[in-house]
């Protein structure tokens, strides 16, 4: 396959995971089914990424197994701390499995689009609305335009917006994340603002979005190159701006009008599996569960 191969689609692909460890099955046997085509060079530098996760899941389990032997466990409160420890760090360690596997395939040219001709304002408010209530109504959607239909990879595009806006949600200064849509000729403008917790925030994020590297695996420069990559495919931008104050990371996108069918959501759309197990991964270190 070639990279940026178009496959146009008239229903959203769904994948349906019924658990953590499921998930993290799910993301190793992706891994598994790629080997082939790994250049094994690149893994040396991934344990020190791994352990540290799997030395915490491993410590966790180490002591709810000496609590249970001792027969110690009498707060249950304790029991469900440890075990939602586990959870977060398993998402963590599926996130990280999942973004691994997607550098190879943009590495080896073989990430392809799905698309569908979509409503962008729903996908974006669905998106919005889930997140925001997954980490407390700290995310806003403002915006003018009632429907505006383009075609659109809706889960590449939807783990886009979820992992900008967790790094809105992790270095802003704990007040709200606005994310913003307007249509500029025959392009949309999507704009996720958030006042920064350190002055040189900004800098940052310019440095690792101007300046990617994919040899680079810090969790913030592995994110913003998969961002930068992803939209490339979709022939967009994606560009970061500010002040020592705010940052703002815009998306820009071709909305010209597709052949392919139109695909509506369901009324039930926002109960959307998928995308709540995407949102409990790309935020896995944000908070506890």
């Amino acid at each position: 396959m070639n990279q940026g191969k178009i496959i146009i689609l008239p229903a959203l692909r769904n994948i349906n995971m019924e658990n953590t460890v499921g998930t993290l099955n799910v993301a190793y046997k992706d891994l598994e089914e790629n080997s082939e085509d790994i250049d094994y060079a690149f893994f040396e530098k991934v344990p020190n990424e791994l352990n540290n996760i799997i030395s915490n899941i491993h410590g966790e389990s180490q002591l709810i197994e000496l609590h249970a032997l001792d027969d110690k466990i009498v707060d249950m409160n304790y029991l469900t701390r440890r075990v939602d420890s586990i959870k977060q760090n398993c998402l963590k360690l599926t996130k990280t499995i999942n973004d691994i596997v997607e550098l190879r395939k943009l590495e080896k040219k073989q990430a392809n689009l799905y698309i569908n001709n979509v409503n962008i304002v729903e996908i974006i408010d669905n998106i919005v609305i889930n997140a925001s209530n997954y980490i407390n109504d700290k995310v806003i959607f403002d915006t003018d335009i009632e429907e505006k239909f383009m075609p659109c990879d809706i889960n590449k595009f939807q783990k886009v917006m979820l992992i900008l806006l967790s790094i809105a949600a992790k270095y802003s200064n704990k007040k709200k994340v606005l994310v913003n849509l307007n249509v500029v000729e025959d392009n949309i403008i999507i704009a996720i603002t958030f006042n920064n917790k350190s002055h040189k925030l900004l800098n940052i994020f310019k440095g690792k979005m101007d300046n990617p590297s994919i040899d680079d695996l810090d969790e913030l420069s592995l994110n913003l190159f998969l961002c930068k990559s992803l939209i490339t495919l979709h022939g967009g931008s994606i560009s970061v701006r500010g002040n020592a104050d705010e940052t703002i990371f815009s998306i820009e996108l071709p909305c010209e009008n597709s052949d392919s069918v139109y695909h509506l959501f369901k009324s039930d759309i926002k109960d959307d599996e998928y995308l709540m197990e995407q949102i409990r991964i790309e935020f896995s270190d944000l908070s506890e569960i």
